[in-house]
């Protein structure tokens, strides 16, 4: 069984890569891109894509990361077309041997390096062709540079022999009998609110984050048919996979679960490698688990990984500030409770925090509820607990 990248998947991922990567270079992340399929014919310049020489390099330095490329596979000029970008991965990955890399957010928020072997990923997406037969189609909410969206949205379609379409919500999603819909816990709470019921066999996935009980059963009295929750991580891909509204994972075949410590887990593979699980982690037999908790404190907001601590700490500096705390509110948004020093008139403390959070701060860790005290809400303990 081949082990090279397809290339509809290649054509996927790469525009979602060069679509990321446009919108860091551009002001406010807005890429201006066509959202429709990129035929390879298109120019990459004017007429076409329309970037400019720093987005071209900046597009094919993201498209080297991302596939392990290097510059001696590219041709005596620079791509022009889309195919050239197309070209110049199949070049490397044709011989099945491949590797991709996706960056995640370490402890300390830095970006860095995760990479993972194709026939790995393949293996995966293959696996889970075969837990969802009948599906004729794969409606993508989420983009294909990141893992949930490779393997989701680009690989699996390819094992199913199925297409592709991308949605974006605002718009009418049009689903129809036999669509797999690939979506975030943040798109499935908005989906439940605009989508009054679903077409028959309609089957939903969701990762990057829990999904909870309450709102998958809205979703499938709704008629969603059936409603699957991912685990994993950036590091490992897929781990485990749940049918809402069941509260325990299973186990994907490729992974085993052994002791690392009293009433601690690992992961191993097949190859005896062996991984940390992003959550401590409660095992149920041999290859069921739950989660209970993160290891590193962190949260998922709209499918990215945040730290309350470091928008704390950030928070903490601001001049009149005595003392900060921020959690998670219901909605998955961070909500952030401040003790003033009382050295700044409210309004003036109140635009230097919202000036600083613009600033300092992604719009996945910017609070969206700022409540102000003369103490941070402890219990008779002395324990920091929730408000309102």
């Amino acid at each position: 069984m081949s082990s090279a990248l397809p290339r509809s998947a290649i054509q996927r991922i790469a525009r979602a890569v060069v679509m990321a990567e446009v919108g860091r270079l551009r002001e406010r992340g807005q890429p201006g891109l066509p959202a429709d399929i990129w035929p390879d014919a298109m120019p990459i310049g004017d007429d076409g894509l329309g970037l400019d020489s720093l987005e071209q390099l900046g597009a094919l330095g993201a498209l080297a990361e991302m596939f392990g490329l290097d510059d001696h596979l590219l041709g005596p000029e620079p791509p022009r077309v889309v195919g050239g970008w197309v070209g110049w991965i199949m070049a490397r990955h044709d011989p099945g041997d491949g590797e991709l890399t996706v960056m995640t957010s370490g402890s300390t928020g830095q970006p860095r390096p995760c990479v993972h072997a194709i026939a790995d990923l393949l293996t995966e997406a293959r696996f889970l062709a075969t837990q969802l037969g009948g599906r004729r189609r794969v409606v993508a909410l989420v983009p294909g540079h990141h893992l949930y969206g490779i393997i989701w949205t680009a690989l699996l379609p390819t094992v199913l022999n199925v297409p592709v379409v991308a949605r974006t919500l605002g718009a009418p999603l049009d689903l129809a009998s036999g669509d797999l819909v690939v979506a975030v816990p943040d798109q499935w709470r908005a989906i439940a609110r605009l989508v009054r019921s679903f077409p028959e066999d309609v089957v939903g996935c969701s990762s990057a984050g829990p999904l909870d009980a309450t709102l998958a059963t809205d979703l499938l009295a709704a008629g969603l048919s059936r409603l699957l929750d991912v685990y994993g991580s950036s590091e490992t891909g897929g781990i485990a996979v749940r049918d809402l509204p069941d509260d325990a994972y299973n186990l994907l075949p490729r992974w085993r679960l052994a002791p690392a410590g009293e009433d601690d887990w690992q992961l191993y593979d097949a190859r005896g490698r062996s991984y940390s699980l992003p959550d401590h982690v409660e095992r149920i037999g041999e290859r069921r688990l739950r989660p209970i908790r993160r290891r590193d404190g962190a949260v998922k907001v709209g499918g990215e990984t945040v730290w309350p601590a470091r928008v704390v700490d950030t928070l903490r500096q601001i001049d009149g500030v005595a003392d900060v705390a921020v959690r998670q509110h219901d909605n998955g948004r961070l909500k952030a409770f401040i003790v003033p020093d009382g050295t700044r008139e409210p309004t003036e403390l109140s635009a230097a925090i919202e000036n600083i959070c613009d600033v300092r701060l992604s719009p996945a860790e910017r609070p969206r509820s700022v409540r102000f005290g003369a103490a941070l809400p402890r219990n008779m303990m002395g324990k920091l607990e929730d408000w309102a």
